[in-house]
């Protein structure tokens, strides 16, 4: 099932004074990156991998890296795609960046199904993704806050559903003005599935890495993960019945 789809890591390694960024030093988000995409590297379920970067930084280390692991499929894309408002905040940033891939991608074209993960993120069980995505879903993400808000950290889904429904959505984005990009993924999921998508439920998995919005490192609770693991199964019992 790891074959049948993409790993979509978007990194932004010069964020370039964006709004609303605490961690912006640009030594530490290079190490961040570096180390998210070495455990994505070493680790299983996910065997191709398109590596984003939009600040055109130069990825020669990261290239370098991807070679010593023959085995996974790995295709960078780099463009400077920060001239734009700097109050319109990362989210919009995100938005170029994906839809840069959907354009350029040789590996999206062939694969069709992706999944999008913060590049500064490490899924240690990202087996279990893989699980729901290789299904091929049109959508995979988890719905909250009484279905205003879709977690935007691990998503996926099929190109069809990027282009028809949350590409117009994202144009939309604008962090300055409380915009964000899961409102518009939200927004789009909810018309997909109105307009006949399938939709799974993204499985909830545990995050390593650093929140480049509040600088801080993503912190083990077993009581929280007790409490999301509840969370989610309430809501498999219940799309079930």
């Amino acid at each position: 099932m790891s074959n049948n789809f993409c790993v979509i890591l978007t990194c932004t390694i010069d964020v370039k004074g964006i709004a609303f960024m605490e961690r912006s030093n640009i030594g530490d988000r290079f190490k961040d990156y570096c180390s998210a995409f070495e455990m994505w590297l070493n680790g299983g379920g996910a065997n191709n991998i398109v590596f984003v970067e939009n600040s055109g930084y130069d990825l020669s280390y990261f290239k370098e890296l991807a070679l010593k692991f023959p085995h996974k499929n790995v295709e960078f894309i780099s463009f400077d795609g920060q001239d734009f408002d700097r109050a319109l905040g990362k989210g919009y940033g995100e938005m170029l960046a994906l839809k840069r891939v959907f354009d350029c991608s040789k590996l999206l074209s062939e694969k069709g199904w992706f999944v999008k993960v913060n590049g500064r993120y490490y899924i240690p069980k990202f087996e279990e993704v893989a699980k729901v995505i290789g299904a091929k879903p049109d959508i995979m993400c988890d719905l909250s806050k009484n279905l205003t808000w879709a977690d935007s950290r691990v998503f996926g889904g099929g190109r069809n559903f990027f282009q028809s429904h949350l590409f117009p959505e994202l144009l939309m984005v604008n962090d300055t003005k409380g915009l964000y990009f899961e409102h518009a993924l939200v927004k789009a999921t909810l018309r997909g599935i109105a307009d006949g998508l399938s939709w799974r439920l993204a499985p909830f998995v545990a995050i390593v890495g650093v929140s480049g919005t509040a600088n801080e490192v993503y912190k083990r609770s077993h009581f929280k993960e007790f409490v999301r693991w509840a969370m989610y199964g309430v809501k498999k019992f219940l799309l079930a019945r």
